[in-house]
């Protein structure tokens, strides 16, 4: 294991996803946190935060670059897919408006979307 293996993009990403699972725990709707009455969406961003959260310590164990590169190509696809998602939410707000955690959220999201997008970048 080598820790200088991780570069910024990867350690950014593992951050942005601590920032998303503690949006998950805040309210957004209301009082109602999205660990309260989870849907879809707070499970989907439960999964990406932790696969987030989890790119630095897979980058630095793998011995081969084909494997991050594949993991880091897949965590970016799905965050930026669900990055549209919660700005298209955006624009639709519930009655009493968003909470703390759902911005956090989106703002989590979005800057892991960017991060690994530059990691990525960075292999290619």
């Amino acid at each position: 294991m080598k820790l200088s293996r991780a570069r910024a993009g990867e350690w950014l990403a593992g951050l942005f996803g601590l920032v998303i699972l503690a949006s998950l725990m805040l309210p957004w709707q209301g009082d109602a946190s999205a660990i309260s009455s989870p849907g879809v969406l707070d499970l989907v961003l439960l999964l990406i935060a932790v696969a987030a959260v989890a790119l630095p310590v897979i980058v630095i164990s793998s011995s081969r670059t084909n494997v991050p590169i594949v993991y880091e190509t897949t965590l970016w696809t799905v965050s930026l897919l669900f990055s549209i998602v919660l700005l298209i939410k955006a624009f639709f707000p519930p009655e009493g408006g968003f909470e703390t955690g759902f911005w956090l959220a989106l703002a989590g999201i979005v800057l892991t979307s960017f991060s690994v997008w530059r990691s990525v970048a960075r292999e290619v």
